[in-house]
């Protein structure tokens, strides 16, 4: 088997990272606004990073059997991308996508890489508030494909590393209850579906039509008639606190991972990072809770082996 590396920027529109072959059914091609990943012909997953407004985001992810389960900016909230991931920091939003708010930034791609097993890619990112041009946090956010046994269900890690700048003393993380990873589902999957916890759930209160609860993972399942799909966020064990999971049906379903900073601010100190781990599940049909289950653990499993570590970085280049 053969990790293969290669720079994010070769030839724009062509494949950019693939195994050798036969050994993986996997590729990676990057366009001058989309990265695309594919499991043979299938998609899989396309990364917006340009031509956005305020922040890079996963802008389709697919079932195996090619359901997207992702909707970006629909007209009831333009500044909902799919799948994104942002808070605020101090007084400054990098949510909502306001005159004053803050912008995620595109730097470079790095370690764009594919194996027989898994296939994902690090992105640099700075947080620019809105001010002149002043840099308020640098993230490096790595996504990742891992293949499941059977194929039954598509895996992804999404992993957001987040720095104080030097020459900051501190910058605070806060937010509202739904700031953290965010999910907006398409239209045949609003309001008709229900949430399920792990077993583990604890501290859940009602805040009007939102449910919040902290545990291991939370599911969103949906028995439409063409489409019936699961969908499943998972929390990592080494994140810095539990997450509290918001989920809403109504007006439109919604599921996001927080750290509850609406309550409980986090301050990051100069030079020192927090680690924001998420794994993402979906399943064509609707699954049983033993089911999510063992694909948690099996994504618990995959964290800890240390050969799902890259063997060596790619240079980073600008893109």
């Amino acid at each position: 088997m053969r990790l293969v590396i290669l720079p994010a920027i070769l030839v724009l529109g062509c494949a950019v990272a693939a195994a050798a072959p036969g050994e993986s059914p996997l590729k990676i091609s990057l366009s001058d606004t989309l990265l695309e990943l594919q499991e043979g012909n299938s998609p899989v997953l396309q990364y917006k990073y340009r031509s956005v407004p305020f922040k890079p985001y996963a802008m389709s992810w697919f079932t195996p059997k090619g359901v997207n389960v992702l909707r970006d900016a629909p007209e009831d909230h333009k500044h909902h991308h799919s799948l994104m991931y942002a808070i605020m920091l101090g007084d400054i939003n990098f949510w909502e996508e306001i005159p004053e708010a803050g912008r995620q930034l595109h730097r470079t791609f790095a370690n764009v890489s594919v194996d027989p097993k898994r296939a994902g890619f690090t992105e640099t990112l700075v947080w620019q508030g809105p001010k002149r041009g002043k840099i308020m946090l640098f993230e490096q956010r790595r996504l990742t494909h891992h293949l499941t046994d059977g194929g039954s269900a598509r895996l992804l890690t999404w992993q957001s590393e987040l720095k104080c700048p030097k020459g900051e003393e501190r910058v605070t993380l806060v937010g509202k209850i739904y700031h953290g990873l965010g999910m907006r589902f398409p239209v045949f999957m609003d309001k008709v579906g229900s949430f399920q916890f792990a077993q583990d759930e604890t501290g859940a209160f009602d805040d009007g039509p939102h449910h919040l609860a902290q545990a291991s993972w939370c599911a969103y399942t949906v028995a439409d008639g063409e489409h019936p799909v699961t969908v499943a966020m998972f929390s990592a064990k080494e994140n810095p606190r539990p997450t509290l999971w918001f989920t809403m049906l109504e007006p439109f379903s919604y599921l996001a991972g927080t750290f509850d900073l609406s309550r409980n601010p986090i301050t990051l100190e100069a030079g020192k990072t927090l680690t924001a781990k998420y794994g993402l599940a979906a399943w064509d049909g609707i699954v049983d809770n033993e089911t999510v289950q063992a694909l948690y653990e099996q994504w618990q499993k995959i964290l800890e082996n240390k050969d799902n570590k890259h063997p060596r970085k790619a240079k980073e280049h600008a893109s």
